[in-house]
């Protein structure tokens, strides 16, 4: 509940507003609530189109308004190795065939600290943004979950802190802006 995803829808349809091409793909194997909440009534997705069972275009969902193209997740049962399937080759193939379509390619993927699949995406993910909840996630594990995920530190655009008391971040603007005033 850090934010993740809504981090990543608004970034995709910040830029989907601005009339680029853009496609959100969930990619959170294990917990697709992006999916449940964007597509409840969607009957394939990801999965059927990284096994050939259908196309791109047909598992794609387009929001008419913003022309944000949406990738679901769809689960019938508890998926074994998610990070195999992210990490195999098809997964690769996929998304070269989505920047080819698209200009922006936005990944919902699952958390970095406690789930391993993250670590098998640097093979189609250029760039990463960590979201970190304020006053919830440790300093610890944010530092060991990098530490473990060198493809993704390496490629590592930035941290949004969400959900931040603003009050409070105030008190060190004040701060800072005292101490370094000279």
């Amino acid at each position: 509940n850090e934010g993740k995803s809504t981090i990543a829808t608004a970034l995709a349809l910040n830029i989907a507003v601005g009339k680029s091409r853009v496609i959100l793909v969930d990619c959170d194997l294990r917990n697709p609530s992006l999916s449940r909440n964007l597509t409840p009534n969607a009957n394939a997705g990801l999965f059927e189109a990284l096994s050939g069972e259908m196309s791109e275009e047909e598992v794609i969902w387009m929001d008419p308004i913003t022309k944000l193209a949406f990738l679901p997740v769809v689960l019938t049962s508890r998926v074994p190795n998610t990070g195999d399937i992210l990490g195999a080759p098809r997964m690769r193939q996929l998304f070269d065939s989505l920047r080819v379509r698209y200009d922006y390619v936005i990944v919902d993927l699952s958390p970095l600290a406690p789930v391993p699949d993250v670590r098998a995406t640097p093979q189609f993910v250029d760039s990463y943004i960590y979201v970190i909840e304020w006053g919830q996630t440790k300093t610890e594990v944010v530092t060991t979950a990098l530490d473990s995920a060198r493809g993704v530190y390496e490629r590592l655009l930035g941290v949004v802190l969400n959900k931040a008391d603003m009050k409070i971040l105030r008190r060190f603007e004040n701060y800072r802006g005292h101490y370094y005033s000279d």
